[in-house]
């Protein structure tokens, strides 16, 4: 899925579109782990990160981590397996 919007240029300006790009989906990928919307693998995928660097990122941003039901668990490992 793609999502696309525009944002005034005047907010960005000592970044790169790349950059800002890369921060929306890090924000983004914590916002929806933190409201319990996603599991922290498929967040630290929104947020193009692997597990460990979500994990550190959460850290720094103060994001209290939530166990992983065993439903998500389970798929994290089917996701692993399927080479995702």
């Amino acid at each position: 899925m793609q999502i696309s919007f525009s944002l005034p240029e005047s907010q960005f300006v000592t970044e790169s579109p790349e950059e800002a790009t890369r921060k929306i989906r890090m924000f983004a990928a914590l916002g929806l782990y933190q409201a319990g919307e996603i599991s922290i693998g498929a967040a630290s995928e929104l947020a193009g990160m692997d597990r460990y660097e979500f994990l550190e990122f959460c850290k720094r941003e103060g994001v209290v981590l939530r166990t992983q039901t065993p439903e998500e668990l389970e798929e994290d490992v089917r996701n692993f397996g399927a080479g995702k």
